[in-house]
């Protein structure tokens, strides 16, 4: 993939737009952006905030390097309620005082870290389970949120006067959304766009797409494409400009008919019951997890085995062996 342009340092992409690289490869082993949005008054807004210890790793040397102080921060703008998103929330506090946007179907995990745990992280009992790492997981929200404003589709989210456009992006969580700046055609996707997967900062794995619904996946991704945007801010790649863009996006849409190629193949070709965990590997090989089974190609692979029931194709069954169709 064609990056166009690459982002080690914290750096002004635009008037008033600013992006900043944070810790995220040191605690996970995956590139993560925040952005931080400034009108002419200096009202300004985080556009998510990374995890527990983005603030003092980063924030604190970025933000005054950028001419920023902390305490013009009034908005925390959330794409979505992931730990790599919100985690950073408490840290942040202590520095200013802020009010807080999230999407609506989001809030509750925002709001109340241990639901996020059951439904997002825990969700998959006899498939797979990341037990053994819920304290991190949950720690690395930092908190519960309360959430001032609830975003909702179509509204226009004022910082200033800046205007951001909301667009909801479900697949990747129910509420993801992207914010459209109209005026500049700057849009920040968040976890929207990830291609055939993005590649870990250790170059020894790949994170796969992960969404729930392969059509809602799509359908974000096509809302994506008809704007007429001039450089894309995603999180978990460096800022691009158009064509480079429209190539993101283009290679994220290939993937799920990539993907639902390979599930159609796998389903044809079983002999007998064929379980998400086996897909889920399938998916993983062909996208470079190490390992194949990662909680992103569950995701997926539940997500493509879904779309062929729906189809006909298969019919799922839950048994207590964890075994399903």
């Amino acid at each position: 993939m064609n990056t166009e342009l690459s982002f080690t340092d914290s750096v002004e992409v635009a008037s008033g737009v600013f992006c900043i690289p944070t810790d995220y490869p040191q605690v996970a082993d995956a590139p993560l952006w925040v952005y931080l949005v400034r009108d002419r008054n200096r009202v300004s807004a985080m556009i998510d905030c990374g995890v527990p210890t983005t603030y003092d790793a980063v924030l604190a040397d970025a933000l005054p390097g950028l001419g920023i102080d902390p305490t013009e921060i009034e908005w925390l703008i959330l794409t979505h309620g992931h730990t790599d998103h919100m985690g950073g929330h408490a840290s942040l506090r202590r520095h200013t005082s802020f009010s807080v946007a999230a999407p609506l179907e989001d809030v509750i995990w925002i709001q109340a870290v241990e639901r996020q745990w059951h439904d997002f992280w825990d969700c998959w009992p006899g498939v797979f389970s990341l037990e053994a790492d819920r304290d991190a997981i949950v720690g690395m929200c930092g908190g519960d949120l309360p959430v001032d404003h609830i975003l909702r589709d179509g509204e226009v989210f004022e910082v200033g006067d800046r205007r951001l456009e909301v667009v909801q992006t479900r697949g990747h969580t129910r509420g993801h959304c992207a914010f459209f700046e109209r005026e500049t055609g700057i849009t920040f996707t968040g976890d929207s766009i990830q291609g055939h997967g993005i590649s870990a900062s250790s170059g020894t794995s790949v994170f796969a797409p992960l969404y729930d619904d392969a059509d809602d996946y799509v359908r974000g991704l096509e809302r994506l494409r008809a704007l007429p945007f001039t450089l894309l801010c995603p999180a978990h790649q460096a800022p691009l400009g158009r064509e480079a863009g429209l190539a993101f996006i283009d290679d994220s849409i290939r993937f799920v008919g990539d993907a639902d190629e390979l599930v159609r193949n796998l389903i044809q070709g079983a002999q007998g019951p064929l379980t998400a965990v086996e897909v889920a590997a399938e998916l993983g090989r062909f996208v470079g997890t190490n390992p194949p089974v990662s909680i992103q190609t569950v995701y997926a692979a539940t997500a493509h085995l879904r779309q062929a029931a729906r189809a006909g194709l298969v019919e799922p069954l839950w048994a207590p062996t964890g075994r399903s169709t």
